[in-house]
């Protein structure tokens, strides 16, 4: 009796202390601060627009859990996504709008015209932008000190990439193609360079439109000058197209192609057997030799079953860098954050992201995979000093 009365005092001192807890928390002053996002929610992009607002958002949520004030008053972040649609005259309005709701900082845009398209309009407004995913170089070379990007820039990954075509595949002639935008033609461009150093020959170079999906005619001409690899600098749904015309026409050639997001399941679905041979190079490290890896995969999966892409992790740590730098500013005025920003190191799950004095990454990482077997295996990891 006498252990029952004490566990009766003992539950409700528990109790007394939780209420009253939950009654200070709640008699707390909040005030709330918005981060925008910006990307392709809708359209052929919209599974990975989502993907990487999902990401943003996980990060916000853990964010949450561990708050802190600024003036007295309790901070509660919260996500206000907007769909540009990957259309860059609509990505403007889309900012201008962002701007005037009064956010803190933005994630976006989800690729480098978007990104480029919005940015003076944050720079004009003293509002740091953050894209997960742009890698034109273009970007951060505007000059405006509010663009900060999580990946590296795609004609430096060509670095690495055409010496391996050449040095680690022997590929001795080698057809490029490129999908006519500026990041196909500045990938083709500097991958043709770096082979040729590396004693290749470009046997032919070939621009077709960016919804081009037929690649037969191309296919055909270059089968018959005995090539050993097929660069192409465009989109996913091109690439897929283009592996799968590989394999029904019989080009024994390998498939190689940087920095267009195709290392994750949707390709090999969307490719099937045909993505066998395929080498690709993304940015960053491989999701395995991230630090918490495991535990952001169970926690997206647990909270949004959805499709994580190679790129998703830097929306995740851009959101977390972002907040970051509120909470060591210790302000609420975008100017002193994008200050901070370029001050900070933090450590996130894709490694430690500090930025230089134009908002890249100061040591960008690339991975070269190979698709052995219907799966994506990280074949060499380089990173830039």
């Amino acid at each position: 009796m006498l252990f029952l009365k004490y566990r009766r005092m003992l539950m409700f001192c528990i109790l007394s202390l939780a209420l009253h807890a939950s009654g200070a928390l709640a008699s707390e002053e909040v005030q709330t601060v918005t981060i925008g996002f910006v990307g392709a929610l809708s359209g052929v992009s919209e599974s990975f627009g989502k993907s990487l607002a999902n990401a943003a958002e996980l990060a916000i949520f853990e964010a949450n859990r561990k708050p802190f004030k600024i003036n007295g008053k309790r901070v509660q972040f919260r996500l206000l996504r907007m769909d540009d649609r990957n259309d860059a005259e609509r990505t403007q309005r889309v900012a201008q709008a962002l701007v005037k709701a009064g956010v803190i900082g933005v994630i976006g845009g989800t690729n480098s015209n978007t990104s480029i398209a919005a940015s003076k309009i944050f720079a004009d407004a003293g509002v740091p932008q953050i894209s997960p995913t742009s890698s034109l170089r273009k970007y951060t070379g505007q000059g405006f000190r509010t663009t900060f990007r999580m990946l590296g820039i795609d004609d430096d990954a060509c670095i690495y990439l055409g010496e391996y075509a050449v040095k680690e595949l022997h590929a001795q002639r080698i057809a490029v193609i490129d999908n006519g935008t500026v990041f196909g033609v500045n990938v083709g461009t500097r991958f043709s360079e770096v082979a040729r150093e590396h004693g290749a020959v470009i046997v032919s170079r070939d621009s077709v439109s960016d919804v081009l999906m037929n690649f037969g005619e191309i296919l055909q001409r270059v089968k018959a000058q005995d090539i050993d690899a097929v660069f192409f600098g465009g989109y996913s749904a091109q690439t897929s197209m283009l592996a799968q015309s590989m394999l029904r026409l019989e080009v024994k050639a390998r498939l190689v192609t940087s920095m267009n997001g195709i290392v994750g399941s949707s390709f090999l679905i969307s490719s099937g057997v045909a993505v066998n041979g395929t080498v690709a190079q993304e940015a960053g490290i491989p999701f395995n030799k991230m630090p918490g890896w495991k535990k952001f995969e169970a926690d997206f999966n647990q909270r949004f079953d959805f499709q994580v892409y190679s790129m998703t992790p830097y929306a995740y740590d851009a959101a977390h860098v972002l907040m970051a730098a509120v909470r060591r500013a210790n302000s609420l005025n975008p100017r002193k954050v994008t200050n901070t920003l370029h001050e900070i190191s933090f450590k996130g799950l894709t490694g430690i992201i500090a930025f230089d004095a134009v908002g890249n990454p100061r040591s960008p990482s690339y991975t070269i995979y190979e698709a052995q077997n219907q799966k994506w295996t990280a074949m060499k990891t380089n990173t830039m000093r």
